[in-house]
């Protein structure tokens, strides 16, 4: 099953977090946008139709939003990093390229995002 070429893709989860190296930033919750891109085959649950033959885009989605919400990160490059070690624990879950987009944190600029892949 390493030749998987199947993802399963969780795009802009919206989450609230304290996150940021400067004083201000940790006493204010801001938005972060995250993406998820999990590499896994999902033949086995094409068959079974069975949720636990697959990674689990809820469970996937909740287990990211809770590690950016109780963590008070300083940097997202962290945090990026801790989704990515979790998602990979997740049954099925092959690789995963985690990206997470702040938004307002350079003047002049949509977002600042850091994209990282872990096989």
């Amino acid at each position: 099953m390493a030749d998987a070429t199947d993802f399963i893709l969780i795009e802009a989860l919206q989450i609230s977090c304290v996150i940021g190296i400067h004083p201000w930033e940790r006493v204010v919750r801001q938005a972060l946008t995250i993406d998820l891109e999990i590499t896994t085959d999902i033949r086995r649950a094409a068959g079974s139709e069975a949720i636990g033959d697959t990674v689990d885009y809820v469970t996937a989605s909740e287990l990211s939003a809770r590690i950016a919400r109780d963590g008070r990160y300083q940097l997202i490059e962290t945090l990026a990093s801790d989704i990515a070690a979790a998602i990979l624990a997740l049954p099925g879950a092959l690789a995963v390229t985690v990206t997470i987009r702040k938004p307002d944190a350079v003047a002049r600029a949509s977002n600042v995002a850091v994209r990282i892949s872990r096989p």
